[in-house]
């Protein structure tokens, strides 16, 4: 009866896995992952990207008008800086010195000291930027405005026309030009030396996450959009397909300084940015190349890279991870993983890949990564939490962390069927520890 039970079983797990890849946490071997503790740090407001400072065991969490700082260690906040209008992410330097902490509806980039977690300095950008990225070799911060937000909200003068691809510095009053159309994004480019911008690329497409490998590129997922302006006349329209971008550090560096340093004025003045049009090119050249995305990927949000075996890892909103060839852009895998899957961590000690599906009763998907025979696999599906739909990964330890909050209905007010709202419940925005 026993052996009958045991292949019964064999037989219902070969069939499941075929309508249901994703095994549960308790069909698992071994030593699963578990959520090892709740830290209850509160906070108001909305919430975005997660990094972590491993050598100082911090976490950085944006957090509406506030980036908070815990302690992985104590599960303590340690600290809570404030100075924002809405915080996104945070990109760490190489020194250890300094954060820079994208402020979406400031139209800024914050420059934090990480010594007395305060704000050091503001950068203005002329745009609203999301995801953040620090790239070491060329000592450059990319901060990224999406198509929906990358239009200056400052003044700026009646665009003149130009041959699409060419760059030029902007005189002292100007902002950066626009062209005449739509579904172009924009990538701020800060000298970190010197905490200005040296560069503002327009190009096409919906920027979204940023991702350094730390070999001098910078890859960002491209979701698809529209484009729409007039030529002789007349209306063009163009559709832009997803993608994944390609920016090389060192080369936006040489290219923005050659710029800058034709600047030549009898009298000192501040260094004006160098403006790169690129809403037209479907590849500008070293400075940026554009990825296809030939395999099914709809909705691209975030990615990680395995720089050291060339593999990009991209979520794709239709419940997929989606693994690429990051040189040529082949298909190498396709995994399911959960719903409203949103942000990915690369463990690259340990070969492990963790996708936070935010969407249903909330869930990480883990993935196994054999670099030898370059297969993936998804080892595990934890349950998590509501909204838990960010998370970043400890490289010193392996645990990885992800934050979410509890919502309420307050039963007080009166009203018909559809009229309860759900609120965030005062307190409750909580840390997630996980590990084995």
């Amino acid at each position: 009866m026993r052996r009958l039970l045991c292949l019964g079983l064999l037989t219902c797990v070969s069939l499941s896995a075929q309508v249901a890849p994703i095994p549960a946490s308790t069909q698992l071997s071994g030593d699963p992952f578990f959520v090892k503790k709740t830290w209850f740090i509160g906070g108001a407001g909305n919430w975005d990207y997660l990094t972590i400072d491993s050598a100082a065991q911090r976490l950085y969490i944006a957090h509406g008008p506030v980036v908070q700082v815990v302690d992985l260690g104590s599960g303590d906040l340690i600290a809570q800086i404030s100075g924002f209008v809405e915080a996104h992410s945070v990109a760490l330097d190489d020194t250890g010195a300094y954060a820079y902490v994208s402020d979406g509806r400031a139209d800024a980039v914050d420059v934090v000291d990480r010594r007395r977690l305060a704000i050091d300095s503001t950068i203005p950008i002329h745009c609203s930027p999301r995801s953040i990225a620090f790239e070491p070799n060329s000592k450059l911060v990319f901060a990224i405005c999406g198509a929906n937000t990358a239009i200056p909200t400052a003044p700026k003068p009646p665009v003149r026309p130009r041959a699409a691809g060419s760059s030029r510095t902007m005189p002292p009053t100007e902002t950066p030009e626009q062209p005449e159309l739509s579904g172009i994004s924009h990538v701020v480019v800060i000298d970190t030396e010197k905490k200005n911008v040296i560069a503002d690329l327009a190009v096409a497409g919906d920027f979204r996450f940023a991702q350094a490998d730390g070999d001098g590129n910078v890859y960002v997922s491209v979701g698809e959009a529209h484009q729409n302006w007039l030529e002789n006349g007349k209306a063009v329209h163009a559709d832009l397909p997803q993608r994944v971008a390609r920016l090389d550090g060192p080369a936006v560096a040489a290219s923005a300084h050659r710029q800058l340093d034709a600047q030549s004025s009898p009298t000192p003045s501040p260094i004006q940015p160098v403006h790169f049009d690129w809403s037209r090119n479907a590849n500008p050249g070293a400075e940026l190349r554009f990825i296809p995305l030939r395999s099914g990927c709809a909705n691209p949000q975030g990615l990680d890279v395995d720089s050291r075996h060339l593999r990009l890892f991209l979520a794709c909103g239709d419940q997929k991870l989606l693994v690429l060839n990051a040189g040529a852009g082949d298909p190498v895998a396709s995994l399911t993983t959960g719903p409203g899957d949103e942000a990915i961590a690369y463990d690259r000690d340990r070969g492990l890949i963790f996708v936070a599906n935010g969407a249903g009763y909330g869930s990480v998907t883990i993935i196994r990564q054999d670099a030898v025979t370059d297969s993936y696999s998804v080892i595990q599906n934890l349950p998590t939490r509501e909204r838990a739909r960010t998370l970043a990964v400890d490289s010193s330890t392996g645990e990885v962390y992800l934050v979410t909050d509890y919502n309420g209905v307050d039963l007080t007010k009166t009203g018909g069927i559809g009229t309860l709202q759900m609120t965030p419940v005062q307190g409750s925005f909580q840390v997630l520890a996980i590990g084995h």
